[in-house]
């Protein structure tokens, strides 16, 4: 037997281009519904998909030590020795090699790269990255072998073929110049992948060209390796997690003098981190990524309380229909089965307008999340088999109890063209608007709340002045000619000041080191700089002096520090101190004022800058006036003095942007999210009025004929939604209040959570509600009673 019949189906066809207004809006709700949830499914599959693509993703760790996720390279085999069930080992230097900084040379041309890594032989026996040509086993094996990734293969090569063909190498730092053989072209790197690279260079290449001496076995100075350990035992994982082994206990002991209970050894925990919870390893993105998940359910959710609403509201104009069908003979079954069917085609509808949605939309999602939302190809039958159940899924949900009320009415109340739900009926319409809103203004709150934080991160001030500060890659070219090259920059009208550092002042304090207090070693990050860079970076100065160019005593045996190093190193005199660095002694000859290097999710800790010859990375002060033509005059000064390097700068405060790179993503999902969630919530409020004014038509015509004004009846009307609003307001406020908190413990600086977040969320959702209902309630005020009350 057919679900529907033919006659059935004219007329539900019939009845939905008899409501052409309330039809579409029904289409148009359940459209950006399913199309925001399906994005929101992609996105959210995508996030939890990082390194699954890897055969043996369930069986690969990576080590952990206290909060640094890479670790000296010498672990690696010592950890191999010492833990029964490690199969193998595989390291993957991400700075001290020349890591992620670079240049690749072909002929006259050079390419500035990022993301080459230098890795171990067995890099393809843990991972399942596409080798598109060479041979894996032994492309990694010898010294000065490189792997390059399809897009820069072809970028250099052309449509050659690389294999077999010579590649100049120029290191960052040193500066040092290398020649490679290229082995191999690997795909380009999944959006999904933990691991990013864009060539691979042997590992053996390091102890081959003694770079920094190039001992790595026996290296455990360089924090730069992320290291991968294979264990087929996960209860073993677990044990070690717990607690730490004792041969590790004993060793951070002897080498790091880490005692076991001390603070300091919590900087040593040994974790076996899977392989697919890397991407989610530190900061807040796990509990962001759930968040936006509940947001697509509740807008699914939203989508399907409106039809519900919207069903019941084009319900009273079919009272009289249903009655006739039932006095002639129409079974309660029947019936049912033709509203179920036409929720169902309503989905199905809505889920074809979707998937134009989805197209239109996924670009700008695209953008800023760096994934494609748009089903793969070889997916694709797989996403419609899954769309198809979920549209019928849905079609069912949302249309089983407009079709169990409609078919429940009696005759005589149908032809009579009378509703009464009774006070559960009720109760249930007012929880189903009390849940949309309670969802719209849980957003609303969230995206104040975040938005708030976001620009307090933008805004915070961070101890040293970030803005106008360029600085140029491949510093360490011109060691030899920099003071001349300096020089000529500080001719430039628009140039201020120019220094070096080690690195960029973005997250990059990359030194570790510790000295001793009261018998117990505590650990401080430091760096290297020159005597420019304070008044470059507008460091304030509290205690001491600057390093000075003419004092020949100051390079390598001076520094200064911040102040939370002073007090954790309990230094009453801090000037004139002498402090361990990398086992020597420093002298500190200043305090300068606490400043954030790093992402506000961390504290301040120890600083300490140094003065020391190991400086890659060219800082240039501008005045931020004429940028373009300043750049370009750089440009013509760098050409001169280092003819072979290609130009390539970058504004610190971009630097800083990427640290918060998560946080800004959320914050715009969360808008355009929140956005979409009112904006169909107000087309069930639409909804819900229409019905209520159809409703209350006969009671709206005696009170205007016994001299209720316009604005008395706008005010019965629209009272309700005020108490709807009020209602949602008190349930949403302490759920907000508990998700924003848990929220904003990722950040160590961080906004506060103020009253007036909660009150601006309430008064825009009781504002934009009222907006939404104003013209339904003015029609019905301002109708002729005598209209209503026509056949009494």
């Amino acid at each position: 037997m057919k679900f529907i019949r033919t006659g059935n189906q004219r007329i539900i066809f019939r009845n939905l281009l008899r409501n052409k207004l309330h039809s579409a809006i029904n289409i148009i709700g359940f459209a950006v519904g399913i199309a925001v949830f399906v994005l929101i499914i992609r996105y959210v599959d995508h996030q939890f998909s990082f390194d699954s693509f890897h055969k043996q993703q369930s069986n690969i760790y990576k080590i952990h030590l206290g909060d640094s996720r890479s670790i000296p390279p010498a672990s690696a085999q010592f950890l191999k020795d010492n833990i029964a069930g490690i199969d193998e080992v595989v390291r993957i230097d991400e700075w001290y090699g020349g890591g992620r900084k670079g240049y690749l040379k072909n002929g006259t041309e050079t390419y500035r790269t990022s993301d080459l890594i230098f890795t171990d032989p067995n890099f393809f026996n843990f991972f399942d990255f596409k080798l598109l040509s060479g041979d894996k086993n032994t492309a990694l094996t010898e010294p000065n072998s490189i792997i390059l990734s399809e897009r820069l293969a072809k970028k250099i090569f052309g449509n050659e073929n690389p294999i077999g063909k010579q590649i100049e190498y120029l290191s960052d730092f040193p500066a040092k110049s290398y020649s490679f053989t290229v082995q191999g072209v690997i795909e380009d790197v999944p959006s999904n992948s933990s691991i990013l690279y864009n060539g691979l260079v042997s590992m053996s290449t390091i102890p081959y060209h003694k770079i920094r001496n190039g001992n790595i076995s026996v290296d455990w100075s360089n924090w730069g390796f992320a290291t991968f350990v294979k264990l087929p035992n996960s209860e073993l994982v677990q044990q070690i997690n717990a607690e730490t082994p004792e041969f590790w206990t004993d060793f951070i002991s002897e080498r790091w003098q880490a005692e076991e209970g001390s603070a300091r050894a919590a900087d040593y925990k040994l974790t076996l981190v899977p392989l697919t919870e890397v991407h989610f390893a530190s900061g807040a993105k796990r509990s962001s990524v759930y968040l936006i998940f509940f947001i697509g359910l509740f807008i699914l959710a939203i989508a399907i309380i409106n039809y519900i609403n919207l069903s019941l509201a084009i319900s009273t104009t079919r009272i009289k229909e249903i009655g006739i069908r039932k006095v002639i003979g129409s079974h309660k079954s029947t019936l049912f089965r033709q509203f179920l069917f036409e929720s169902i085609l309503i989905t199905s509808i809505s889920a074809i307008l979707a998937i134009f949605l989805v197209y239109l939309i996924h670009p700008l999602l695209s953008g800023f999340t760096g994934f494609q939302t748009i089903v793969e190809s070889d997916k694709i039958i797989k996403g419609l088999l899954v769309l198809i159940a979920g549209v019928i899924s849905i079609g069912f949900l949302a249309g089983i109890y407009p079709a169990w009320f409609l078919t429940n009415l009696a005759p005589v109340q149908s032809l009579r063209n009378e509703i009464h739900r009774g006070k559960k009926g009720n109760t249930l319409k007012q929880i189903l608007i009390v849940s949309q809103f309670v969802v719209s203004i849980f957003l609303l709150i969230a995206v104040i709340a975040i938005s708030k934080q976001v620009n307090f991160i933008k805004n915070k001030e961070l101890g040293f002045d970030k803005e106008h500060i360029i600085h140029l890659s491949g510093g360490s070219s011109i060691d030899q000619s920099y003071r001349a090259f300096r020089e000529t920059l500080l001719k430039i009208p628009t140039i201020q000041n120019v220094a070096r550092s080690n690195g960029t002042f973005a997250g990059n304090l990359n030194i570790g080191s510790k000295h001793k207090v009261k018998g117990e070693f505590r650990n401080y990050r430091a760096t290297t700089i020159d005597p420019d860079f304070i008044e470059t970076f507008g460091i304030e100065l509290l205690e001491g002096r600057n390093f000075l160019w003419s004092n020949k005593n100051d390079e390598n045996n001076t520094a200064l520090v911040n102040e939370c190093f002073v007090k954790e190193m309990e230094l009453k005199n801090p000037v004139g101190s002498v402090v361990n660095f990398l086992d020597r002694d420093i002298t500190i000859i200043g305090v300068v004022k606490d400043f954030h290097i790093y992402s506000l999710h961390n504290q301040i800790e120890p600083y300490m800058l140094c003065y020391l010859p190991w400086n890659s990375c060219i800082n240039i002060k501008v005045s931020g006036l004429d940028i373009q033509n300043t750049i370009a005059t750089i440009e013509g000064v760098w050409k001169e003095f280092s003819p072979n390097v290609p130009f390539g700068y970058q504004f610190l405060d971009k630097d800083f942007e990427a640290l918060y790179r998560a946080e800004t993503e959320f914050s715009s999902l969360i808008k355009i999210f929140t956005l979409l969630a009112v904006f169909i919530a107000c087309l069930g409020l639409f909804g819900l009025i229409s019905f209520s004014a159809v409703q209350r038509k006969k009671e709206i015509g005696i009170r205007k004929i016994n001299g209720a004004k316009v604005i008395e009846v706008l005010t019965t009307l629209n009272m309700e939604v005020v108490k709807w609003v009020g209602l949602a307001f008190l349930v949403s406020c302490p759920i907000a209040w508990y998700a924003m908190h848990k929220w904003l413990e990722n950040f160590a600086y961080k906004t506060n959570l103020s009253w007036w977040i909660f009150a601006l969320a309430g008064v825009l959702a009781l504002g934009i509600a009222l907006l939404t209902v104003s013209w339904q309630s003015w029609r019905a005020a301002t109708r002729n009673p005598v209209e209503a009350l026509r056949y009494e």
